[in-house]
């Protein structure tokens, strides 16, 4: 049987990542959903929640999905992986394969998507019963419990240590070992203790090429540079307000912020509050789950009404909130309330795609609000505090497995480019397939 691996969506891209495996089985590896900027059109929409919007010309699904699939394995909850996954759940009812967390994290997910698009009135890519239909064909997985899937094929999940229930997949399939990573962390973090660095040896790797073509600038070089920023904005009677995307940034600020003993206010806006409450359901992913259970004790948990009391009290403080990328969600009103005093500051935590209103702010000054212009006398600050591996990291796991092919996926072009030069340095047969394309693993 030829083995055969098409791909569906993050293929010299990030978003939308999905990748059909074929050959004996078909087995799925995620199917998610790529955002595109919405404030091209200079127009903003909130939900009543104050979460961001996902109109239909807002997001790119991968290639749709017509024959039948054995199964589905979920690397995780974010949305460019785990976003499309109820609309597979329309006409068939493959088994869905993921940890506990992920599923509890994905549901927060779909349930957000169908609210945003009830209140856009636009038609969302899925229902609730779709839902409903992905949480009955569910089956948890811990790591290094390998669970034969199909009557021919193994799968077995290992830490992936990029958020609470990631996990690294490894199918067993026509006498070949597939390791498909998802998004993994390889170093340590506030939270967790990064990835499995005991994973076993395969024959094909698909891999994340992310940051293919860079070394990450030590982390706690970063965290140092945001802790002096808050500081520094503290010291002025400020307040510091901090982008953070609600999945892992968002915990990994508090537990930042805690561990390095600030003395302000802390407060927790947007869906990061309601995700931080699902982490707190699962204190074995942590490195040290006590110390993450203090750090929000510390911090005061935001609803809409208490959003004038925070702007309006004065007090140098710091507010933790979506969206990371400032396309929508409750950052926007605290931007529009407090960025006009240049004691405050903006600090943009992460990863930034290009067009945004975010990558907006960080290169000209300025970003859309209501509609308009907005140009903020606060100060604008931005560290990447990235949940994934750098290129020395890649190249290290590489060497741990040490496949006979590697497929490089879930990156832009130049990165992948440049990741696969490197590969071939070291020895490495490569491919990097395009959206669309089928390539052959046997060879």
């Amino acid at each position: 049987m030829t083995l055969k691996l098409k791909c569906l969506g993050a293929g010299q891209e990030v978003g939308r990542s999905g990748f059909l495996l074929t050959g004996t089985n078909k087995i799925l590896f995620d199917y998610g959903l790529k955002l595109s900027p919405k404030f091209e059109a200079a127009e903003e929409i909130i939900n009543e929640d104050g979460e961001a919007t996902m109109s239909s010309e807002d997001v790119e699904q991968p290639i749709k999905i017509k024959e039948y699939v054995d199964a589905v394995v979920l690397s995780h909850a974010h949305l460019d992986h785990s976003g499309s996954i109820p609309s597979l759940y329309k006409t068939e009812s493959p088994n869905l394969f993921l940890t506990e967390a992920t599923l509890d994290l994905s549901n927060l997910l779909w349930a957000d998507t169908l609210k945003i698009a009830k209140f856009d009135k636009k038609e969302p890519p899925f229902q609730e019963q779709h839902i409903f239909e992905a949480n009955k064909s569910a089956f948890y997985l811990g790591y290094r419990n390998t669970v034969e899937i199909t009557d021919n094929t193994k799968l077995t999940f290992y830490d992936a240590g990029h958020i609470i229930g990631s996990a690294i997949s490894v199918i067993e399939m026509d006498g070949k070992k597939i390791m498909y990573t998802g998004d993994y962390r390889y170093s340590e973090s506030q939270l967790f203790s990064g990835c499995d660095k005991k994973l076993p040896k395969v024959d094909i790797l698909i891999t994340e090429s992310t940051y293919g073509s860079e070394k990450h600038i030590p982390r706690k070089k970063i965290e140092t540079e945001i802790i002096k920023d808050i500081q520094d904005t503290l010291k002025k009677g400020g307040t510091a307000v901090i982008a953070a995307f609600a999945i892992e940034r968002a915990q990994e600020l508090i537990t930042l912020i805690f561990n390095y003993k600030i003395k302000a206010p802390v407060y927790v806006d947007g869906m990061g509050v309601k995700a931080t409450k699902i982490f707190l359901d699962y204190k074995d992913y942590f490195k040290d789950y006590n110390n993450f259970r203090k750090a929000t004790d510390a911090v005061k948990f935001v609803t809409k009404k208490d959003r004038k009391k925070i702007v309006d009290g004065g007090k140098p403080s710091i507010i933790i909130t979506t969206a990371g990328m400032l396309e929508g969600g409750p950052i926007m009103h605290y931007i529009k309330e407090l960025g006009d005093n240049p004691k405050n500051s903006i600090i943009l935590s992460g990863y930034q795609v290009e067009g945004t209103n975010g990558d907006r702010l960080v290169k000209t000054g300025k970003m859309y609000i209501d509609g308009e212009i907005y140009q903020p006398r606060a100060q604008i600050k931005k560290h990447s505090l990235s949940g994934h591996p750098g290129e020395d990291e890649l190249i290290a796991i590489v060497k741990t497995v040490n496949p006979k092919k590697i497929v490089c996926v879930h990156g832009d072009p130049i990165n992948i480019i440049n990741f696969q030069k490197k590969l071939k340095e070291l020895g490495y047969s490569s491919i990097a397939p395009k959206v669309g394309e089928t390539i052959s693993l046997d060879n």
